[in-house]
């Protein structure tokens, strides 16, 4: 069976960006992640969308439009986050890509995460890409 959910959600509040100093290659780090996540048993390891943002911080991150989708089929799924509002003065958006497979305890861990993102216009690349803005 193959589940894909889709949701939208927009904020109006005002929130503190956590994630800076994002590597300057489309990899993110995932090992001390899931080390935290093995090391405790809690409910939003069940969920895709509470590990992607525990994971990504996305709590804290300003952006005033947040798009949620993600696939599943057994004990593998896929998930991505658009964040379209981010509050930098080159950076318009943000993309996160994140695979998954589940443990035998039914939580997800994370295998690989990437991220691209998209410039302001006049401040460089309209297409999203790791490469930074000006």
């Amino acid at each position: 069976m193959t589940v894909t959910t889709a949701t939208t959600v927009t904020e109006t509040e005002t929130r503190t960006e956590t994630v800076a100093g994002v590597p300057s290659s489309a990899k993110l780090p995932v090992e001390a992640f899931n080390a935290h996540a093995e090391s405790v048993d809690e409910p939003w390891e069940r969920d895709l969308r509470e590990v992607a943002e525990r994971f990504l911080a996305l709590r804290e991150q300003e952006g005033s439009n947040r798009s949620f989708q993600s696939t599943s089929s057994g004990d593998t799924a896929s998930a991505s986050f658009l964040i379209d509002g981010v509050g930098d003065d080159s950076v318009r958006a943000r993309s996160y890509e994140l695979t998954f497979t589940r443990r035998a305890d039914g939580t997800w861990r994370i295998e690989t995460a990437t991220w691209t993102q998209r410039c302001h216009e006049g401040r460089g690349h309209q297409d999203f890409s790791s490469a930074p803005c000006l």
